[in-house]
């Protein structure tokens, strides 16, 4: 949608300056051309001032409201100027209240492809310490409730993990993590950690699995061919279930309903 928009400006902008300046019509499109170029940095350049006045608190004791709308505009920017074509399937299956969502993980890209297509509920990630060192990005999903993990430190992932609960329970948010904690960069599916389903007997919420396709071929592709990403709901596994279900009985659970939907072996 902020492509068009910008897309629009340009062509308003351009228009209203050849009629301005009375210069033949043939300028129009290498100033439309131009124009656009230029918004595009300039709108990440205000998002990058913009983070000046964001609060600093680590993690955030409370979600800003009005960064979802900003957050998602500017991921479906991303994805309009990179040419990428997501499509949710079973999104109908979502359940009213909080839940944890969890999938397989290809890429960087893969949360948000996420984040721009999940537009009416307050949505948030469990992540690398990384990533929170992105600029603007960084600051931005912060200040909208997502929490860094600390792997390597089980306490610390333990208090993370009750304070994504609490905060999901509170906001009435879904909660994305992806149990093998890393992107699988042959395709093939890693180990699915427990965490994710930790979480979700914590805050007594439902988990919804669903698969990813697609977002690994982003990077190859952007600016040069178009990327369709599928993003397909499997199961939504109701609460009830998942507090009767051991932690290793979920996770093995999970892990193979991917990998029959993805076509591989688990």
């Amino acid at each position: 949608m902020l492509c068009y928009i910008f897309l629009v400006a340009a062509a308003i902008g351009s228009g209203v300056l050849v009629v301005l300046t009375n210069i033949t019509w043939w300028w129009f499109f290498p100033i439309f051309i131009g124009m656009f170029v230029v918004i595009n940095p300039l709108y990440f350049c205000l998002l990058w001032i913009s983070t000046l006045f964001l609060p600093k608190q680590n993690p955030i004791e409370k979600p800003l409201n009005w960064v979802y709308p900003l957050i998602q505009f500017s991921t479906d920017w991303l994805m309009t100027l990179l040419r990428v074509k997501v499509r949710l399937n079973g999104a109908e299956k979502f359940p009213e209240e909080p839940f944890v969502l969890v999938s397989n993980h290809l890429s960087n890209f893969d949360p948000i492809v996420v984040l721009c297509k999940i537009k009416k509920r307050k949505i948030a990630f469990i992540s690398k310490a990384s990533n929170f060192k992105i600029p603007v990005a960084g600051d931005y999903v912060r200040c909208a409730g997502f929490l860094a993990i600390d792997r390597e430190n089980a306490m610390s992932a333990l208090r993370t993990l009750k304070r994504a609960g609490e905060m999901m329970n509170r906001e009435q948010m879904i909660m994305g993590i992806y149990p093998e904690g890393t992107r699988s960069k042959s395709g093939e599916l890693l180990e699915f950690k427990e965490g994710a389903f930790l979480l979700a007997k914590r805050a007594n919420a439902p988990i919804v699995v669903m698969t990813t396709k697609g977002t690994n071929m982003i990077a190859k592709r952007m600016l040069i061919r178009s990327t369709k990403v599928d993003l397909d709901v499997v199961e939504v596994i109701d609460r009830e279930t998942v507090n009767s279900m051991s932690l290793a009985v979920l996770a093995a659970h999970v892990k193979e309903t991917v990998a029959v939907n993805l076509g591989k072996e688990a």
